[in-house]
């Protein structure tokens, strides 16, 4: 159930900036998600899509991507995609990662835990009432 509440603020987020930019529609929200944040991306389209209908973006066409993390290894000096565990107690606890290279496990995770809102599409409504992306 935490898609459900990361879709909502999602939701918010859009809508909000729809109604700041006095928005005639979202056409497209596109959303990077973090592996190492644990959220599902199927299941926060989803959502999405349910949260989104009677709304400005009820027809957004949604792209959410899930990002590989990026991780720094002190011992060997690798930067790079870090390898997610697919054991299935990753998603109770989160393991010690370790380095692609040297399976060092003293390595900085620089980047996937991110959940970001890429890119908004919009059409706005043009003077003298026809609408434009």
């Amino acid at each position: 159930m935490h898609e459900l509440s990361l879709a909502m603020q999602i939701q918010q987020t859009v809508l909000k900036a729809a109604l700041e930019h006095e928005v005639q529609a979202v056409v497209e929200v596109d959303i990077d998600i973090g592996k190492l944040s644990l959220f599902n991306p199927d299941q926060v389209e989803f959502w999405l899509h349910q949260l989104f209908l009677d709304t400005v973006a009820e027809h957004a066409e949604i792209s959410v991507a899930a990002i590989s993390p990026t991780v720094k290894c002190a011992d060997c000096g690798y930067e790079g995609a870090g390898e997610v565990p697919t054991d299935s107690g990753f998603h109770i606890f989160m393991p010690a990662l370790r380095c692609p290279r040297c399976e060092s496990s003293n390595i900085a995770v620089e980047g996937g835990r991110d959940v970001v809102i890429k890119n908004l599409r919009v059409a706005k409504a043009a003077p003298g009432g026809g609408a434009h992306a």
